[in-house]
């Protein structure tokens, strides 16, 4: 058998197992997200915004001899005005983790406000600290530099950040709560458009009687079979923090083939919010200013990460896996 006909035969064969079971993954024990999750009724009808403002953030890092260097961006839309990082380097963009001499260097740098060398509560990045954590507490620090600044604003992902929080150890925990406590939400509205991994609805009883343990993306499209855009119910969600609880309202919305989330504190916020991303929605199904904003923040993380790269190789040396980073980096800059 070729290999275009072997292809053809397994997406074939998978294609039949979905007419039975619309999920085809693996199935969980327990949804992965446990917080409480209750239908508020359906959408109300509402005009979009007139005025608003929009942002995304993307990170990579760069390894030298044995010091890890996280490079965060950020594109945002302030009502018409760009705002850019890091070419507007006027907030800690950079993270360290590396030995007590980078990091006494770094810190007696001129350079040193727009470093960060540990995290908001002051923990040290080192060597036990998890880089997935840095880049995420790195992103998350910018856009609420931006949000806070800001009047309603869209953001690339969700309201509050992070992971659930009771399934967190320390010292993340505590990290990624402060940074949540540290972001205006009054007025945000968040639009999440990678739910593949997401399983929320299979905590609403009764939504769901096809078997397996499905994520949302699955969900909402058996539920909007047929339809060309689909709207779920209301659902309030909350989130429990160390000392206090937040909600937040949410809804998922089918266009066509893809799915996204649209979520904010404020329930006439995200009414506003839906009908925003409704009116304006790319060819894949997702809000054209949500798009715009991930390749843009994107190709400010490849452009970054390339400069990075020049200067570490002619400097200090870079490692195998930065080589292959950067070909994929010119790659997302030319695209």
């Amino acid at each position: 058998m070729e290999g275009h006909e072997f292809i053809r035969e397994l997406f074939f064969t998978l294609s039949k197992v979905k007419g039975r079971s619309p999920f085809l993954g693996v199935s969980q024990e327990s949804p992965s997200e446990a917080g409480s999750l209750t239908v508020e009724g359906e959408l109300e009808s509402c005009d979009p915004l007139l005025k608003f403002s929009y942002l995304d953030s993307s990170a990579k890092t760069v390894s030298v001899r044995g010091a890890n260097v996280y490079i965060a961006s950020l594109y945002g839309n302030m009502e018409g005005k760009h705002f850019t990082i890091p070419a507007q380097a006027e907030f800690p963009f950079v993270a360290i983790k590396g030995s007590e001499d980078v990091v006494k260097e770094i810190k007696s740098s001129p350079i040193s406000n727009l470093v960060r060398t540990e995290n908001v509560n002051g923990v040290p990045y080192d060597e036990n600290y998890k880089d997935d954590n840095i880049l995420d507490e790195l992103r998350i620090s910018l856009e609420n530099y931006f949000i806070n600044r800001a009047g309603i604003t869209i953001v690339d992902g969700p309201v509050y950040p992070g992971p659930y929080l009771p399934l967190v150890g320390e010292p993340y925990a505590s990290a990624f709560e402060r940074l949540i406590k540290e972001r205006k939400k009054d007025s945000l509205i968040g639009i999440v458009k990678r739910l593949n991994y997401s399983r929320k609805l299979m905590r609403v009883d009764g939504l769901w009687k096809l078997g397996g343990n499905p994520t949302d993306d699955v969900v909402v499209m058996e539920l909007g079979k047929g339809r060309t855009s689909y709207i779920t119910p209301v659902f309030r969600e909350e989130l429990p923090l160390s000392d206090s609880k937040l909600e937040r309202f949410m809804v998922y919305v089918k266009v066509r083939d893809s799915v996204f989330r649209v979520e904010s504190q404020d329930r006439g916020l995200l009414c506003r919010g839906v009908s925003t991303a409704l009116r304006d929605v790319s060819y894949r199904g997702i809000p054209t200013f949500i798009e715009v904003a991930d390749r843009l923040a994107r190709k400010l993380s490849a452009s970054a990460f390339i400069l990075s790269f020049s200067y570490a190789k002619s400097l200090i040396g870079v490692t195998y896996d930065d080589w292959n980073t950067f070909t994929l980096a010119n790659l997302e800059v030319s695209n």
